[in-house]
């Protein structure tokens, strides 16, 4: 009986992830990373504990460098591309020294 069962949530789970939308996957998944990033910084500031570890003001700026350079290198892959249509060339704005 606990396998029969065991098998339809299984089933039903997987369903609903088939039928979840674009939307719904993103605010599922999105939630779910969040919360792991979000625990994962915590856990960095744990280090900052003297009485536990030993650091220089080097190692700590690299350490945030770094993370802030990613959070900056992943809020641009949602910002929208400005479109490559629009940039224009012409040769009509060159002087007689560059012509020669």
């Amino acid at each position: 009986m606990s396998e029969a069962v065991e098998n339809v949530t299984e089933n039903t789970a997987v369903k609903e992830k088939q039928e979840e939308t674009k939307a719904e996957k993103f605010v599922r998944l999105g939630e779910y990373r969040m919360n792991k990033a979000i625990d994962a910084i915590g856990r960095l500031e744990n280090l900052a504990n003297k009485s536990s570890y030993e650091y220089t003001a080097e190692q700590v700026e690299a350490m945030f460098l770094v993370l802030e350079s990613k959070v900056a290198e992943v809020k641009q892959k949602f910002t929208p591309a400005k479109a490559k249509g629009n940039a224009t060339f012409s040769f009509g704005n060159m002087t007689e020294t560059e012509e020669k």
